[in-house]
């Protein structure tokens, strides 16, 4: 399916804007500027800020309070990862609020480029799951640096009719299993994809491996190579390829199996044995936003805190939601059905490998690269 008949499908309604999203991004339009409404160019609206964030996190539901106090939503710019975003930043191009994951807010403070933000502007700010605000790295000088939104999981999607073995077994191993080669797929990033051969090789502390644990580490990336039949850039991608059968698992998060689960297909979504991989991520105001639209900015931030967007976030695309009250607002089956082991967020988000900054990232993703090149 091309460009413009994903366009006629969302136009007519037979395809949601969070649909029409990821399958773009499958096409490889991974830098889509996307202001909602009528417009569909960045700036088109130079009265709004604009949010630099992920696919699929521009629509309208995420903001609701935003719209009805501004009329329309802010300008978005679409990133594929924190690095392709780090990139552009750095050669100029200018936004005013990005929403990175807790892993890179240190590198992103230390080159300079995020200023604190003033939580007595914030309305839903008490609201937030205490654990949530005090993450390592997202605090300096006493300051916040980050404003916690989305949370969920990085874990091993797949299909319990074809892979039997690993029901009531749940392990990375599948995405190390012989019998299962060339039905595999691993995340293209660094974080998804060097972490995940980490944890599954034993490291004690993925996120800072000895030179012995590194050694590990490629060594099972290695072998995993010749099984996997794509490394994914888009979740969509893997989840078509397991709706199919072409996959047996993949790596994937929790919104895949929200999707792929709605779809009526039959898959599952692992706790592996080793531990999933917890991520978190959320807000930061940049340095070098416009100053005359910073009432904006945190209204934009304070809209998507909101009780309202962390039912829409929780229920339609299986990830947590920073305002713990949104919980209390979602029936406990359906929670359960989306794989939340309660109410309390807590008792997730301390259930997993947490992510935090990598040591040696440059050299982790050198080693990525060798790998996959075939050294």
């Amino acid at each position: 399916m091309n460009k413009d008949q994903l366009t006629e499908k969302l136009a007519t309604g037979k395809m949601s804007r969070r649909q029409f999203n990821k399958a773009l991004a499958s096409l490889g339009a991974t830098m889509v500027m996307m202001p909602m409404g009528s417009r569909m160019a960045l700036g088109a609206s130079g009265d709004h800020p604009t949010v630099f964030t992920w696919e699929g996190w521009e629509i309208p539901e995420l903001h609701g309070d935003y719209i009805a106090k501004h009329g329309e939503s802010p300008n978005f710019a679409i990133f594929a990862d924190e690095e392709e975003a780090f990139a552009k930043m750095r050669a100029g191009f200018k936004v005013d609020i990005t929403q990175p994951c807790t892993y890179k807010i240190p590198m992103w403070y230390d080159a300079g480029i995020i200023e604190p933000i003033d939580t007595s502007r914030l309305s839903n700010w008490s609201d937030i799951t205490p654990s949530l605000k005090t993450i390592p790295g997202t605090v300096y000088g006493g300051k916040q640096y980050f404003i916690p939104t989305d949370w969920g999981q990085t874990s091993v999607l797949y299909r319990p009719d074809l892979a039997p073995e690993y029901v009531d077994n749940e392990s990375w191993g599948i995405l190390w299993d012989p019998k299962y080669k060339g039905r595999l797929s691993m995340s293209d990033s660094l974080v998804d994809g060097v972490m995940v051969a980490a944890i599954y090789s034993g490291a004690e502390n993925p996120f800072d491996m000895t030179d012995a644990e590194m050694a590990k580490t490629r060594a099972a990336l290695k072998e995993q190579l010749p099984l996997i039949r794509f490394y994914w850039d888009s979740p969509t991608e893997v989840e078509q390829a397991l709706a199919s059968g072409e996959l047996v698992a993949g790596t994937t998060w929790n919104d895949s199996y929200a999707t792929m689960k709605s779809e009526g297909h039959n898959v599952a979504y692992m706790s592996p044995k080793e531990g999933a991989m917890t991520w978190v991520c959320g807000f930061c105001i940049m340095t070098d936003h416009d100053p005359a639209k910073i009432d904006k900015i945190y209204d934009y931030i304070d809209a998507y805190m909101s009780v309202e967007t962390g039912v829409y976030e929780i229920t339609e695309y299986g990830y947590g939601h920073g305002n713990a009250k949104a919980f209390e607002q979602v029936d406990p089956e359906v929670l359960a059905d989306l794989g939340f082991t309660s109410s309390n967020p807590d008792d997730m988000l301390g259930s997993g490998i947490f992510q935090v900054a990598m040591t040696n990232e440059a050299a982790l993703q050198e080693m990525f690269d060798e790998v996959k090149a075939g050294y």
